[in-house]
């Protein structure tokens, strides 16, 4: 019975037909750091069907403020490792895959995937996970840092590529400034284009929501 209710309140919300598109959808989440850590429990708790994480770090403390699969007792372990097994808890139903390492020139990107969540923290990463995606597949990129934050999707084929749009980004020699509640707000914004584009409906699609989180203003650019 607890698995047949598991859904009930966000069916009511957006109906079976939907549900099963996300139980049908394969998304790989870049980066379980910040962003990435609260983007892909979103997803495992919605019943995303399968979910392909990349990462190659190790929980630190400095993490434990924003990354909220980890907790004291992970520092030292690898993020994948623990994300894993985090995720499977919250969801038993749905399949993870894991894939250790940096993103470069030679990632092996899953040939099931459509869709992609960029968490990622550096430029370098993000135009090389760009790179070897597929013409039609959806990214939905993320970006955060003291008080701003963004989201924006691109199509692969179709959209302005995101390394002519953040040519000539220098990436900071020093750590990001970040909060905890920043990162909830950018993560939760992302999952909801998420959502929205495994329904075939995009917001955001060549459009960058600007978020100020200061005074949260939002405002959106055409890219």
């Amino acid at each position: 019975m607890a698995i047949a209710e598991r859904y009930l309140r966000q069916v009511l919300h957006w109906g079976e037909e939907k549900q099963h598109q996300l139980e049908t959808a394969a998304v790989l989440v870049a980066g379980i750091g910040g962003l990435g850590a609260t983007v892909s429990q979103l997803l495992a708790r919605a019943g995303v069907g399968t979910l392909y994480l990349v990462d190659d770090g190790l929980v630190d403390w400095p993490d434990l403020n924003r990354q909220l699969l980890y907790t004291e007792a992970d520092v030292g372990r690898l993020k994948l490792a623990v994300a894993k097994e985090r995720l499977q808890q919250i969801n038993s139903t749905i399949r993870i895959e894991s894939i250790q390492g940096r993103i470069g020139p030679s990632f092996p990107l899953p040939a099931e995937i459509s869709l992609v969540a960029d968490c990622l923290d550096n430029y370098t990463s993000r135009f090389a996970l760009e790179a070897c995606l597929p013409n039609g597949t959806f990214m939905v990129h993320g970006g955060i840092e003291g008080g701003q934050g963004q989201v924006l999707t691109l199509k692969k084929g179709e959209s302005q590529l995101l390394s002519e749009i953040f040519s000539g980004a220098v990436q900071p020699q020093r750590d990001i400034p970040v909060s905890g509640d920043g990162v909830a707000i950018i993560a939760g914004l992302m999952v909801n284009e998420l959502f929205s584009v495994v329904f075939g409906e995009p917001k955001l699609l060549n459009r960058c929501l600007v978020v100020g989180l200061g005074d949260l203003h939002f405002s959106f650019l055409d890219v």
